[in-house]
């Protein structure tokens, strides 16, 4: 598909087929996801696949109860080791850095489920102890979101988009102008 084509596809999916998502699938999903952009090249994230029915029961409840979560497949969760931004960029690396880092991840883990046919969803609803300890993560890993995979049992809903004429500003804030006037 082509590029922008997939960007206005992506939507988040909620409801799944019980069919398994094929390794080469997950492969390739993870094989892009390790290519997003980080920080100094410090590629902090970490990514747990997560396929055991029990666990994804756990990881739904501790992420304010959405159970499409458990539902899912398989569930790739989004975790950035905050030490490895900080080794070179103190507290920004930690608590900033490591987080875009993580979310550059995200969405090329949601873009290539896209692309290959999968629906997802990124969740950032949830409370970060206990996914911290159902994971059994170290105090310097941090979850940036719950990504649930596989083929969609749903077309995503279509939201309305702000139009982009007042999203855009020419040379400082509040000079907003429409795509004509960018040339």
């Amino acid at each position: 598909m082509e590029f922008s084509e997939l960007v206005k596809r992506r939507g988040m999916v909620r409801s799944f087929k019980s069919e398994k998502v094929e390794h080469e699938k997950l492969v390739k999903i993870l094989s892009n996801a390790v290519r997003a952009p980080s920080a100094g090249h410090l590629q902090p994230w970490e990514f747990i696949v997560v396929k055991d029915d029990s666990m994804k029961q756990r990881l739904a409840e501790a992420a304010l109860k959405q159970m499409f979560i458990a539902e899912a497949p398989v569930v790739i969760v989004t975790c950035v080791d905050t030490e490895r931004s900080a080794s070179r960029y103190g507290e920004r690396g930690r608590r900033f850095y490591s987080i875009i880092d993580g979310a550059y991840a995200s969405l090329l883990i949601l873009l290539t489920a896209r692309d290959l046919g999968l629906g997802a969803c990124f969740v950032g609803a949830y409370d970060d102890e206990k996914i911290a300890r159902i994971l059994e993560l170290p105090r310097h890993v941090k979850p940036i979101g719950i990504i649930p995979i596989g083929y969609p049992a749903e077309k995503p809903p279509r939201y309305e988009r702000i139009p982009i004429e007042q999203l855009v500003h020419l040379n400082r804030y509040g000079n907003r102008v429409g795509l004509d006037k960018l040339l």
